[in-house]
């Protein structure tokens, strides 16, 4: 079966993108739409806990360099609040101790901007598990 047919008969579930860059937005929803995910979208970390309290998307890549509550506190606060599920940073600053930062904060993978897509592409695979 194909990752778009899996996805079509339900074994997949829905992507949270959190980014206030449109274009950024716009062009990894492309990506994973193409693919048939469910991708929902927010350009802010209040924003995306409002939308993750409601629905519980499957999995959040969400950016770290945001107006308001930035990725740091939004990934904090989301694991403070029991969301369970993957979250990458997908984020511009290419900085060791940003990196080990969001993995402290409860972060699962980080990929720096920019990013060959096939790469995120397969990093949601391996943590959406088809």
């Amino acid at each position: 079966m194909t990752e778009t047919a899996k996805v079509a008969a339900g074994e997949n579930r829905e992507i949270l993108l959190v980014d206030d860059d449109v274009t950024s937005l716009d062009i990894i929803c492309f990506l994973f739409e193409g693919k048939g995910y469910s991708v929902r979208r927010c350009a802010s970390g209040e924003d995306a806990l409002k939308i993750v309290e409601a629905s519980a998307p499957a999995l959040l890549i969400i950016d770290l360099m945001m107006p308001g509550l930035d990725g740091f506190e939004t990934i904090k606060l989301l694991r403070s609040s029991g969301y369970l599920r993957p979250i990458i940073a997908f984020t511009a600053v290419d900085d060791d101790e940003a990196h080990r930062r969001v993995l402290d904060v409860g972060g699962d993978k980080v990929l720096t901007k920019p990013c060959a897509p096939e790469k995120l592409l397969t990093v949601v695979q391996q943590y959406m598990k088809i």
